[in-house]
């Protein structure tokens, strides 16, 4: 049974695997790249992911629904109100923590907490947390960029950095480690059942960073990037959610982003 289940995730990976091969050989049009068409990808993904773990396992408590929705909302924040991004980024954002906390809902003991516990301390613990893995990942993420430093923090900076903290944590991340342990029936027995989990969390958000790469470099140049970006990026964040909650994970992957566009200008 348990290799069975396994094996649905590696399946499950293996469509998105073909789909990144496909989209390196589809010429572009329409003006979006190779790698804004993965990302695009990966979004219809999750989100055909979320609305069939919803029918199977009901919608979450309405403590929950309100929690997606105040995630889903901050993406008006970090794309300045009313737009195509901001709308699909609520849409996004709200039904995958919706799906993710009824996944959770059913199997409570391999959850992923927003915080970790309700004890005084536990609130700060995961800030103080997120800040310093944050700050060490940003500055090496500083270093690896080879560009020209030039200091320019401003609140874009802060708002930018909310997209990536809460939308590929809630969906790129906590979404997939919910749907490996649906399909594992709530429990994460062996360490090859652990290694797959961490693997899906991990590797198909990396990946979408990567098309570009592949096509302008060369077969292990593109192999290369996904290793560093994996082990210096995805896996801490992995760590964070499984070990820590969901909190410093976020507040970790927004410190990166914000020190990236402080230093080195914002993404648009």
């Amino acid at each position: 049974m348990s290799e069975n289940e396994v094996r649905k995730i590696i399946i499950a990976f293996l469509v998105f695997f073909a789909l990144f091969l496909a989209n390196l050989f589809v010429p572009v049009f329409a003006g979006i790249g190779v790698t804004s068409r993965m990302w695009l990808v990966l979004d219809v993904c999750v989100t055909a992911i979320a609305v069939v773990l919803l029918i199977k396992n009901g919608l979450p408590s309405n403590r929950r629904i309100l929690l997606s929705c105040m995630f889903g909302l901050l993406m008006f924040v970090a794309y300045r109100g009313f737009n195509f991004s901001s709308v699909k980024g609520f849409l996004t954002t709200a039904l995958c923590a919706s799906a993710s906390f009824s996944v959770f809902g059913k199997y409570p003991d391999n959850a992923v907490p927003v915080v970790k516990d309700e004890r005084f301390l536990s609130v700060p613990a995961s800030i103080l947390i997120g800040f310093g893995v944050g700050g060490v990942l940003g500055v090496i993420n500083l270093f690896l960029g080879g560009q020209p430093l030039d200091f320019h923090f401003t609140l874009a900076c802060v708002l930018t950095a909310l997209s990536p903290a809460i939308l590929e944590e809630v969906c790129y991340r906590l979404l997939i480690f919910a749907f490996c342990l649906y399909l594992l029936k709530g429990e994460v027995r062996s360490k090859s059942e652990n290694f797959w989990c961490y693997f899906m969390m991990i590797i198909p958000h990396v990946m979408i960073h990567t098309p570009d790469v592949f096509l302008a470099t060369d077969l292990i140049s593109g192999v290369v990037n996904i290793l560093i970006l994996s082990l210096l990026f995805g896996l801490p964040f992995a760590l964070l959610q499984r070990k820590r909650d969901l909190a410093s994970a976020m507040i970790a992957h927004g410190t990166v982003d914000v020190i990236r566009f402080a230093f080195m200008g914002l993404p648009f």
